[in-house]
């Protein structure tokens, strides 16, 4: 499950998804650092109810390293109650109609941390038909504070971005990775820092991030 409080609600963001979902790239022959089949095993090992730790092996210590943070980054939400999962996860293998993974393989891990009172997470999506950076548009679209237009720029560059090139928002707070699926469906990694386009850390830092723990997917 997804908490709502981090999904985008907006109409515009929910029908470009709509519209976007049946779009996008099948993945490149690479290395196969991160199959969509792997991302599906760990979402639904994680469960419904979420998990203390994120499941996948982001380092988050490390990642603020390379990015030459001043502060750490901790895992779970700014100001999260204590019973809020660091970790949530959806998607899998259904047959269920009325689920959109119906037939469709695919998930997305939503890891939460923080950097004092500033949100920072790291969602990984993988989907066997499609994009995957299409797949988290209204996320893109809530942290970034994009309308409609910037959202479908930004996200068509992201989805045609080759494995392991870093696309960035306008604003600097939002991060984009298309990862190495093998040459099987695609899987895209969404760094976001704070909200609504705005974020303490500079550029170049957000950017070392996302670059950082996208280099640790696996």
């Amino acid at each position: 499950m997804i908490h709502v409080k981090h999904i985008a609600r907006s109409a515009a963001g929910a029908a470009l998804l709509l519209v976007l979902a049946g779009c996008g790239s099948g993945g490149e022959e690479a290395g196969g650092a991160l199959s969509v089949d792997r991302v599906v095993e760990v979402a639904e090992k994680s469960g419904k109810e979420g998990a203390d730790t994120c499941p996948l092996p982001y380092d988050a210590g490390a990642a603020a390293e390379a990015a030459k943070l001043d502060r750490s980054v901790e895992p779970g939400a700014a100001g999260a109650e204590a019973d809020e999962p660091v970790a949530i996860a959806e998607g899998g293998r259904t047959t269920d109609p009325q689920s959109p993974w119906a037939g469709k393989p695919g998930a997305l891990i939503s890891c939460s941390y923080h950097l004092g009172g500033e949100d920072l997470k790291v969602r990984t999506g993988a989907v066997s038909e499609g994009s995957a950076v299409y797949l988290q548009a209204p996320v893109i679209q809530a942290a970034g504070g994009m309308d409609l237009s910037a959202l479908k720029a930004y996200t068509v560059k992201g989805a045609e971005a080759k494995p392991g090139e870093a696309v960035q928002s306008g604003d600097g707070n939002v991060v984009t990775v298309r990862l190495d699926s093998g040459g099987k469906g695609d899987v895209a990694l969404v760094l976001t820092v704070g909200d609504s386009g705005k974020t303490s850390l500079e550029r170049g830092q957000v950017l070392a991030l996302a670059r950082a723990f996208a280099s640790q997917a696996k």
